[in-house]
């Protein structure tokens, strides 16, 4: 028999294996909403891809990670929340290039980004955003037609904009729509760095995820058709 006052030690580790089960389940929960998100708009991305003329291709010539998509709680500034995008070391002047054809929705300087772009891609149903561009070095002019790997801007000094933190890199993100879909402000309008809850159900899309399947899609493409010559 256990005495009196021996038994609180087994309670803590009770409370503390239920508050482990509590939290797997929350957890494995909400992967599962976010799986199910992500099933639901896999059909929309697909026809975006197969409908584009030609593969995406990526913003920077030479890519590394310093935050990934969906990264929660990472940056000081803003704790508590998912990332939106994914951000690519790069040094100051580095040159950044569209993804694909399409046409500048808006260019020029905010304070959380420094310089950003915000490209709507032709077909229609999808828009990319570039952050921590430099708008003193040059920025495309908004309402510009551009085409898939075209020059569009320069990674900014990190001085540039609070937002940049100390480690000069590009912002970038892919978002379902048109920038006009989403709120003009608050923490899901239309140039949102973070959001308070999974991006997916914001319309995000994992930008390296989509790019790759992108370029996957054109290569089976190209040997479909190279096995039927």
């Amino acid at each position: 028999m256990i005495k009196r006052g021996k038994w609180l030690p087994y309670l803590f580790v009770l409370l503390l294996m239920v508050t482990f089960w509590l939290a797997k389940l929350i957890s494995d929960n909400k992967e599962q909403a976010v799986e199910r998100q992500e099933q639901k708009v896999a059909p929309i991305l697909e026809n975006i891809i197969a409908t584009s003329n030609g593969p995406y291709q990526w913003p920077l010539k030479e890519t590394g990670v310093l935050q990934d998509f969906a990264e929660f709680g990472q940056a000081s500034l803003f704790p508590n929340l998912y990332h939106s995008a994914v951000d690519y070391f790069a040094a100051p002047g580095t040159k950044v290039y569209a993804i694909s054809d399409g046409t500048v929705y808006f260019s020029g300087h905010e304070a959380a980004y420094g310089g950003v772009i915000i490209i709507e891609h032709t077909p229609k149903g999808a828009y990319s955003l570039y952050g921590h561009v430099s708008a003193r070095r040059w920025l495309i002019e908004k309402g510009a037609s551009v085409t898939k790997g075209q020059l569009i801007g320069y990674i900014a000094e990190t001085n540039e904009g609070y937002g940049i933190g100390i480690v000069p890199h590009l912002h970038f993100s892919i978002r379902l729509g048109s920038p006009s879909d989403y709120p003009t402000s608050g923490r899901s309008n239309w140039m949102t760095g973070y959001t308070t809850e999974h991006p997916a159900f914001h319309q995000f899309v994992d930008p390296n995820k989509f790019i790759a399947q992108s370029r996957l899609y054109f290569r089976n493409q190209r040997q479909d058709q190279h096995a039927t010559n």
